[in-house]
Parts: structure tokens; C-alpha cells; sequence
């Protein structure tokens, strides 16, 4: 182990930041004294009553932080199934655990920010570091009280707001770092920077999740809700509503952005194994937001590539969304007719480097346009990894001059559909276990 995350881990001991009761309260008393009060002093206060009030001061504190953040970062985080999350249905529980994932995944973050070469060079990149390292400081210097969350609470709504810019400031600040480096030796190249985009991104699903999550429960705690909901899964999600409710709003943006009064064709269609399920909707535990997240980018991209193919032809052209399931998965397809990807292209389209939108008028707009997954160009890899977190899968097949068809597949079943984290080897450039 390194020697900062040895002391890391001394100190983590010795109470001088939240954690498990500290079984060394003399250690405490002797590091106070070894740290007298100083200007701008910040107090920690150990788990344990018998402990003495530790006093240090700001600049040792960022020491601490720092090893910290390396000691945390060789930890492994829990690949969470769809079971656990469930599970964590009070806020003490929820809150648990976001108390003990967040600064593993927040520190693994910093560090994967750290080694990627020239990252101080770009403004974005580190304004996400300063947004990263905010967090894990600010959860290592609170303390989870489970009798009394208000104060955790209010700091996860706090990180939740601090997040926002992350997406657009990542795909922002990769592009540029990607321009300053062309014609170098050691500049990026398209498939490092999808690497180690897919990485971060893939984790920040995770973040979210857990944030998400507890301020769900916490906020939901003496009102009326859904039956089947517990946080922010439905146990009885079902696909072909939020499909309908996909279209619906891929339509409206069709008509605000190409300024068209005609609706985009957009059907929806479920398949019923009758040997195996016998209901009428197809249901299944899962996320809404991110299944309704993905099927939005999806039929945006075909809208968008079926407006332009129409304008070009003339004649009318329709997307089918085909909704099915067995017992262990759901799967979904959305069929165009736009005239597909042409096979020189196909890979690139799960870049973040790269967009599917000609360069018209009202398109280009329009791909920026939609869902919190989407602008900057990033939405169909987002999609994707949103997707892969819970288990499942997205794939495109194209028939260059006829259309192309995404097929996604979730899992059904609680102790299948599990979280998908991130690991050292996808991390290029650095190395966390």
C-alpha cells in the first residue's frame, strides 16, 4: 500500500474523520496536542464520546483530504444488484448506504481525472476535479446520525445541485484537450478518450443512482406515493407507457425544432410470449427515468435522420417501437426507415467525439436538444452506458439506404439486473485496486 494511504488509514482510525467509532480516544487526545489551534481551525469530533475534540488546522486538513482521497480510491466499491437497492428502502438504510459508496466512487473519480495527461491544462476538466473533490471533502466531514439525517440530507441535495454542469463540462473539456493535442506523439486518440469517457460516465450513473435514491426515500418519508415505488425504482415498471410517453415527447420536439406542423409517425407495439407470461402490460423492477432517458435519445436520432430522410424523398416514413419480454428479460426495438448509418460510420457512432446530425438547418440544434443525457453531442453512448449499468445492453444495426434498428435488453429479474462499475484496467493511465 502506498504510504499516504497507510497514513490514510491511520488517521482514518484514529478519528480525525467520520467513519466507524474511533477505538483509540488516547491517540485523539495525543494528536490535539501535537496540532494546537491555529488560525482558520477546523474541529472534528470523533465517534466516540470519550474522545476529545481533534483540532487541525487547514492546511494539514487538505493533507489529510488528500491521502484520504488515495486511501479511499483503493478501496472497491459494491456492485450493487437491483435486490440491494431495494433492500435500501428507509432513509436510514438509503442513507447508509450513499454514506459508505459515495467517497469510493468520489475518490476513485479524482484520481482517474489525476492521471489523465494534461488534464491541468484544461478549465473543465479541472472544474470537475474542484467539483469531485468538494464532495468527498464534504462528505468525510460529515457525520451520519441516523436519528437525525437533516444535515446529510441537505448535503446530498447540495452535491446533487454541484453535478449538473458535469456532463457538458466533460465533453467540453475532452474535445479540447483532444484539439491542443493533435499532430503531438502522446496526444489522445478517439478510442482512449471513449475508454476512459465510458469509465467516468459509467460511475457517475452509479453516484447519481445512490443520490438519487436516498433523496427520494428521505423526501418521501409521511407523503402519499406510488405503491410500487421505492425510491427511484418501480417494481412494476412498464416499458410500453414509457415508450408512449417517449414518443409523444420526441413529437413535440420534432415540431418546435424543425418547425413542422406534422407529426413524426412514431408507433408502439408489444409482443406477448403466452407460454411464459400471461400479463397483459409487461412489467419488471426498474429505473423509469433512465429507460425513458434512453428510448428519448433513440427515437430523437431516428426522428431527426426520418425528418431529413422525407425531406429528401418526399415520401412519408415511419418508426416502429416493438416492446417484448420473457421470463428473465425485456427487450425493445426501434425500427426507422431514415435510410441507416453508413457502414464507414457505424463505429464512431458510440464516440463522444462524433455526431450523427448533418449539419442542416434546425438539425444541428436539434441533436443538442432533449433529455439530461443528452447536448454536447454525448447521448447515444450515454444511452448505452446507462443501459450497461443495470445489466443490460444496447446495439445498433443499420442497413445503409434502408434504416437502422436499436435493440435494447434490460434485465428482469432483481438478482440479475446488477450495477456494472468501472475498473482499474478501463482507466487508462492509471491504476485504483
Amino acid at each position: 500500500m502506498r504510504r499516504s494511504a497507510r497514513h490514510a488509514a491511520v488517521w482514518h482510525r484514529r478519528g480525525i474523520f467520520t467513519g466507524p467509532p474511533c477505538p483509540l480516544a488516547d491517540d485523539c487526545r495525543q494528536l490535539s496536542k501535537q496540532w494546537p489551534p491555529a488560525t482558520g481551525v477546523l474541529q472534528r469530533r470523533c465517534f466516540n464520546s470519550n474522545c476529545t475534540d481533534v483540532k487541525v488546522s487547514e492546511e494539514r486538513l487538505q493533507e489529510f483530504l488528500q491521502a484520504e482521497v488515495v486511501y479511499f480510491a483503493n478501496l472497491q466499491p459494491k456492485s450493487l444488484t437491483m435486490r440491494q437497492i431495494l433492500d435500501a428502502k428507509t432513509p436510514h438504510k438509503a442513507a447508509k448506504l450513499a454514506f459508505n459508496e459515495l467517497p469510493i466512487r468520489y475518490a476513485q473519480r479524482i484520481l482517474q481525472i489525476e492521471g489523465l495527461q494534461g488534464w491541468k491544462t484544461c478549465p473543465q476538466l479541472v472544474e470537475v476535479h474542484r467539483l469531485y473533490s468538494e464532495n468527498f471533502r464534504d462528505l468525510r466531514l460529515v457525520e451520519l446520525n441516523v436519528n437525525a439525517l437533516e444535515p446529510f440530507t441537505s448535503l446530498i441535495e447540495k452535491i446533487k445541485g454541484r453535478m449538473r454542469p458535469v456532463i457538458p463540462q466533460l465533453a467540453t473539456g475532452m474535445r479540447a484537450l483532444q484539439h491542443s493535442s493533435e499532430g503531438s506523439s502522446e496526444g489522445l486518440e478517439e478510442s482512449e478518450i471513449t475508454e476512459w469517457l465510458d469509465a467516468f460516465f459509467l460511475s457517475r450513473i452509479g453516484t447519481e443512482m445512490l443520490t438519487s435514491h436516498y433523496l427520494a426515500i428521505a423526501r418521501a418519508e409521511g407523503q402519499s406515493k406510488k405503491q410500487s415505488r421505492v425510491g427511484v425504482v418501480d417494481y412494476d415498471c412498464d416499458p410500453v407507457a414509457i415508450c408512449e410517453q417517449a414518443a409523444r415527447h420526441t413529437r413535440k420536439l420534432c415540431k418546435e425544432h424543425f418547425l413542422t406542423s406534422n407529426d413524426v409517425d412514431i408507433s408502439v407495439e408489444q409482443c406477448v410470449l403466452a407460454n411464459y407470461d400471461l400479463e397483459s402490460r409487461i412489467r419488471f423492477p426498474y429505473v423509469p427515468n433512465y429507460l425513458f432517458y434512453i428510448m428519448v435519445e433513440l427515437l430523437k436520432n431516428s426522428a431527426r435522420a426520418t425528418v431529413e430522410a422525407q425531406d429528401r424523398t418526399g415520401n412519408k416514413r415511419s418508426i416502429v417501437i416493438t416492446i417484448g419480454a420473457d421470463p428473465s428479460q425485456v427487450a425493445i426495438r426501434v425500427l426507422d426507415q431514415a435510410g441507416g448509418i453508413p457502414f464507414g460510420v457505424a463505429d464512431r457512432v458510440w464516440s463522444y467525439m462524433y455526431s450523427t446530425a448533418r449539419n442542416t438547418k434546425g438539425a444541428s440544434n436539434f441533436s443538442m436538444q432533449g433529455t439530461p443525457l443528452a447536448g454536447y453531442g454525448v447521448g447515444l453512448p450515454l444511452s448505452r452506458l446507462y443501459a450497461r449499468y443495470l445489466g443490460g445492453s444496447l446495439d445498433l444495426q443499420s442497413l445503409p439506404g434502408g434504416g437502422t434498428a436499436a435493440y435494447l435488453y434490460l434485465k428482469r429479474l432483481e438478482s440479475e439486473a446488477r450495477e456494472e462499475l468501472p475498473t482499474s484496467s478501463s482507466v487508462s493511465g492509471i491504476s485504483l485496486i
